[in-house]
């Protein structure tokens, strides 16, 4: 089997960022009718997870820095748009299950049926 030998270019930039200033409008239109959908997804998505975690069966203590977690996800998903990764959130069920982890729970088992206290 005869095949082409195969020639790598070395590349300048890893990352290129675009000119914003070339956009045009319609491409501009585009984006924000992309993303406005997304970005209600991701603050459904982390208004359950949060109102998951914060049941009163979890007995949680808010901390200090008990709203960063939305600022900090914001931020990182600037950074990662800018460089077409993909987003992040805090996706179910990580968050419920990281909560679980950390608790102290006692389990007792009466008539059959098992019960955890937190």
């Amino acid at each position: 089997v005869s095949l082409d030998q195969f020639n790598a270019r070395e590349v300048d930039q890893v990352f290129h960022l675009p000119d914003p200033s070339n956009f045009s409008l319609k491409v501009v239109l585009a984006g924000m009718m992309l993303g406005f959908p997304l970005s209600l997804l991701f603050f459904m998505d982390q208004n359950i997870a949060e109102s998951m975690v914060n049941s009163p069966d979890n007995k949680l203590v808010k901390g200090t820095s008990y709203h960063w977690d939305m600022m900090v996800v914001g931020c990182l998903n600037v950074l990662l748009s800018i460089f077409c990764l993909p987003w992040m959130h805090a996706v179910l069920p990580h968050s419920p299950l990281h909560v679980r982890a950390l608790a102290d729970i006692d389990e007792h088992v009466e008539e059959g049926h098992v019960y955890d206290i937190i």
